[in-house]
């Protein structure tokens, strides 16, 4: 479900879904400008509840890289979510207030109360978030990237993908923030990597990639938590991605030029050693002004039907999804 109005003075958007193997399925809300992870938590008595089939039906999707199975295992979460937490959420997120880039965070999980779908508060420090923080980001910053606080940075909306993506704005501007977690620090690492990389190099003009722009701090403490990159305009009505082409209407000479267009820059990248690491459609975005392709998410790992698990993060798995 996205990002929008529900009903008079309610806001609810769904920002991601995390899954890991056996660990069960945690789903991250932003409603009336609060965080709110709800977590469908593995245990040996899952028969019979209504929980149980839904993280074995999203698991077993991610786990065999099947994008559409997960979207609607996705959809049939969040579905449940949106109906059985409207009134609790409602109530423990309201009033609506500015929406930050990490807001006060309410924890919550899953429950078959009476045969019925439930969600109960968790107690303080019973989620795994809190358990273990992430480090810091380690990000080479010779570039001399401004430095925000999270609590300069007003979320405009949220993305779905690996780890916390949104479209923010800072000191006046738009722009695209990937900032750390539990289930992605990792990834955030080393698209700022990639991009670093990227603008270090003689090729920088020509490797249409997101600029990096600035650096995301903690308000708590001042460590780095996230990047900000330049914002990609896209038409998200006909064609945000390559996923959306529709070859019905749109002609072979413009998917050729894309088609070109990203194997250069795969070429180029590979010059100066940046590996784009999960190559696949839904990674390209076709600027609404300039019809080209830019190429996006740096964060690594692999899609079945794209990039072979074995080949995942190297150059010839870059060249597979070409």
């Amino acid at each position: 479900m996205d990002t929008g109005e529900c009903q008079a003075g309610w806001q609810y958007g769904l920002v991601q879904v995390d899954s890991g193997c056996g660990d069960g399925v945690s789903v991250t809300i932003i409603c009336n400008g609060k965080r709110i992870i709800v977590s469908f938590q593995p245990s040996e008595s899952l028969d019979g509840t209504i929980e149980g089939p839904l993280i074995t039906r999203y698991e077993a999707a991610c786990q065999d890289e099947d994008e559409d199975e997960e979207d609607a295992a996705q959809q049939e979460i969040d579905d449940m979510i949106y109906t059985v937490g409207k009134p609790i959420f409602a109530r423990l997120a309201s009033p609506i207030a500015k929406n930050l880039l990490y807001p006060e965070t309410i924890f919550m999980r899953s429950a078959t109360i009476n045969g019925k779908a439930g969600i109960l508060e968790q107690e303080h420090g019973s989620h795994p978030e809190q358990n273990h923080p992430p480090p810091p980001l380690q990000i080479n910053n010779d570039l001399g990237l401004p430095k925000f606080s999270s609590n300069d940075i007003q979320v405009l909306e949220n993305f779905m993908g690996q780890g916390e993506i949104t479209r923010v704005l800072v000191d006046g501007q738009e722009r695209c923030c990937k900032s750390g977690g539990p289930f992605n620090w990792e990834a955030v690492a080393r698209e700022a990597d990639c991009l670093w990389k990227v603008a270090r190099s003689e090729h920088a003009l020509s490797i249409r990639v997101p600029k990096l722009t600035g650096l995301v701090t903690s308000a708590d403490n001042g460590q780095t938590i996230g990047i900000l990159e330049e914002y990609i305009p896209t038409d998200l009505k006909d064609l945000s991605t390559l996923r959306d082409v529709d070859t019905a209407i749109i002609d072979l000479s413009r998917r050729k030029k894309w088609s070109s267009q990203i194997r250069e820059m795969v070429h180029l990248m590979h010059e100066i050693g940046v590996v784009w690491g999960n190559g696949k459609p839904r990674n390209v975005l076709i600027h609404k002004d300039t019809d080209d392709a830019w190429l996006i998410d740096f964060g690594g790992g692999w899609t079945d039907g794209w990039v072979d698990e074995d080949l995942k993060e190297t150059r010839e798995g870059d060249e597979q999804s070409c």
